[in-house]
């Protein structure tokens, strides 16, 4: 199975090196896949993700911007024109660029258009539902993001945080009302959503990074934790970006409204740019495929393992259901296990009542599990299309597994009930396969054929 990221990443940390991110570091991938889960190459999901976003600089005509970083070391202002009508390619800068793995960039109308351009919302539809590990992006000439939501949907319309963003700790509580979490992001559970100012610093002025983690650190990342699995599940990604990181003075005249009266050499400074959005994540196999080869639509499946079938390898097949289906970790394959019905059926159902009375016979010979044999053949009836149904008997020698192992009853005439012994389980009463079975009360062990 491939190790190996898909994507170029900067930062070789832990979490981004590995292949499947709910693995323990230094965790050998050749382990012996008969006793643990698999899991499919982590790539990054934004290379072929659809992208979208309601505001791009110049597309309402040409706009000038500056950097602020010019402005910070009193240098000579190093400004551009921003034009999505422009036959010039470097002075477009359209939402795509973001995710194309060149070092062009996407950019935001500068606030020198209006207050509202500090709300600008970016949308990746991922195109199928995936299991996301990490999400990081990098600017381009400006600032990280001051205050921004992290969300994620399976539907695209209901939409649910994955994380908060906020220029201060204090602004946790002020915009979006959560307590913050000090210092580098930490997470007490699963599904918690918490709220940081890590990665909200005015500095670097442009390259910054923000680095996402869905699962390191959480308490479920190193074994089964169905919480984890449900919380970094999404098709869509959305980036509500809510607030433009600025220099303190400024960011006074635009808190109380002043923002129309601020100079536009001020302005045209504030926006947002980024240079690079990579999803890291893998196709939802459950814990029971290794690879997920794309259809002759494009669309990504799960080649299933483990005796598992469904596009996300979400149930047992047909025929192994002896024991209920489960996720596979990474120290427990969890294969499904095969029913036994002798040949006689193609299809069984676990009955937990069943695994409860003991009365399923596994392909072992032991009465463990709750595996129920569907629509028997051959004349075969049971639990586990183990014995003949009525009015049909197994002949003594025939083994269970014979292809057509039941004989129809040959019983007539008074008393008959027209059912015989079914099997050599009443030799030890006298009784033998195929003998006739009398109506109650009559004083004869076998009906006259």
């Amino acid at each position: 199975m491939g190790r190996g990221l898909l994507l170029p990443l900067l930062a070789a940390s832990c979490l981004l090196a590995h292949a499947h991110p709910w693995e323990p570091c230094g965790y050998d991938q050749d382990y012996d896949d008969l006793t643990r889960g698999l899991f499919p190459s982590v790539f990054n999901l934004a290379s072929n993700a659809g992208i979208t976003v309601n505001a791009t600089c110049g597309e309402t005509g040409p706009e000038t911007y500056c950097k602020l970083v010019e402005h910070i070391y009193n240098r000579e202002p190093q400004c551009g024109e921003c034009d999505a009508s422009s036959r010039h390619a470097d002075k477009r800068h359209p939402i795509e660029y973001a995710i194309d793995g060149s070092n062009r960039w996407w950019q935001s109308p500068t606030l020198q258009n209006g207050r509202k351009y500090q709300w600008v919302t970016i949308t990746l539809d991922l195109k199928q539902v995936f299991q996301v590990a990490y999400i990081i992006l990098k600017t381009a000439n400006s600032p990280r993001p001051g205050n921004w939501i992290l969300e994620r949907s399976i539907d695209g319309v209901f939409y649910r945080p994955w994380q908060f963003y906020a220029i201060t700790d204090a602004e946790c509580w002020e915009a979006y009302g959560i307590a913050p979490t000090p210092g580098k992001p930490v997470y007490k559970t699963d599904d918690e959503v918490i709220c940081t100012s890590y990665y909200s610093s005015l500095t670097p002025f442009e390259d910054g990074e923000v680095h996402t983690s869905l699962v390191n650190g959480r308490p479920g990342a190193e074994e089964f934790s169905e919480k984890l699995m449900d919380f970094t599940k999404a098709r869509y990604v959305r980036l509500r970006l809510q607030r433009i990181r600025t220099l303190n003075a400024d960011l006074m005249s635009f808190q109380v409204g002043e923002a129309d009266k601020v100079d536009k050499s001020v302005t045209r400074r504030y926006y947002y740019s980024i240079k690079d959005i990579s999803i890291g994540g893998q196709c939802v196999c459950s814990g029971h495929a290794q690879e997920c080869p794309p259809k002759p639509n494009g669309e990504l499946h799960c080649k299933c393992e483990h005796n598992t079938c469904g596009a996300s390898c979400e149930r047992c097949c047909p025929m192994f259901n002896q024991q209920p289906w489960r996720m596979g970790t990474h120290g427990d394959a969890a294969e499904c296990q095969e029913c036994q019905c002798f040949g006689h059926a193609t299809s069984c159902i676990y009955d937990s009542n069943v695994a409860k009375s003991g009365t399923s016979l596994n392909i072992h010979g032991e009465y463990h599990g709750g595996g129920v044999c569907q629509n028997c053949s051959h004349n075969t009836a049971g639990i586990n299309c183990q014995q003949c149904q009525e009015g049909y008997f197994r002949p003594r020698g025939v083994p269970r597994d014979h292809r057509n192992p039941c004989r129809k009853c040959s019983c007539s005439g008074p008393g008959a009930t027209g059912n015989c012994v079914s099997d050599d389980s009443h030799i030890h009463e006298g009784l033998f396969p195929g003998d006739c079975l009398c109506t109650k009360g009559s004083t004869a062990t076998k009906t006259e054929t």
